[in-house]
């Protein structure tokens, strides 16, 4: 009984650990993204397209600038994955949560209960049995959250390489060495002059780049 007390005490550390890992790492991949939300949603995405002129590309500029808060706040593709990765998630760590807490249930009103000698030695085994089945499957769930996140750095991985690759070539055919990214909140450049901030055209470009991949089969 000793044995499988202090197994499943050290489990119970680790299984906890797990539970706030996730709920933090989740934390932490959506808090700049939904500082966006905040930022960005004050105006309409497609209000926001529908005034872009393919005319209004700065001319002799060597640098021009993109709002990041409205490209990943717009972009369809960092939106889609966004939700996506949001929702799965949420679901992961609720049921995670519940068979955590059930397991702690579990096993302190089985220690309480072989401690006060209701149970015989065949019935305790039993019990420890089933109490290692369950610590198991929450084994397996974390396995599963970390693939998750494997998935979800993956994703937001490809989401940046779309838009780097956009803007190589957006640079390229306009004659930029580059364009740099601010954000309404401070980060990045400051005082940008608006004759010189493509975001609506960069945002146009980059959607109409992603619907003609859906379109396509290609997402």
């Amino acid at each position: 009984m000793k044995k499988i007390s202090s197994l499943i005490n050290i489990f119970l550390l680790v299984a906890v650990a797990g539970l706030y890992y996730l709920h933090f790492s989740k934390n932490a991949a959506k808090t700049p993204q939904n500082k966006t939300d905040e930022v960005a949603d004050t105006s309409s995405a497609d209000v926001f397209v529908s005034q872009v002129s393919l005319s209004e590309i700065p001319k002799n500029a060597p640098i021009v600038f993109i709002n990041a808060d409205t490209i990943f706040a717009h972009y369809e593709y960092a939106k889609k994955a966004k939700s996506s990765s949001d929702v799965k998630a949420a679901g992961l760590e609720k049921t995670y949560q519940d068979k955590v807490l059930a397991f702690q249930k579990e096993y302190q009103d089985y220690m309480d209960k072989a401690g006060a000698g209701m149970y015989t030695k065949e019935q305790g085994l039993a019990i420890e049995e089933g109490l290692r089945k369950k610590q198991i499957e929450i084994m397996e769930m974390e396995k599963k959250q970390g693939k998750f996140l494997e998935d979800v750095d993956k994703t937001n991985a490809d989401v940046q390489k779309k838009i780097y690759d956009f803007l190589e070539r957006f640079n390229k055919q306009n004659g930029y060495y580059c364009t740099l990214a601010f954000t309404k909140s401070g980060g990045g450049a400051l005082g940008v002059n608006d004759s010189l901030d493509v975001t609506g055209i960069v945002l146009k470009g980059l959607n109409d780049e992603y619907r003609a991949e859906i379109s396509a089969g290609k997402k």
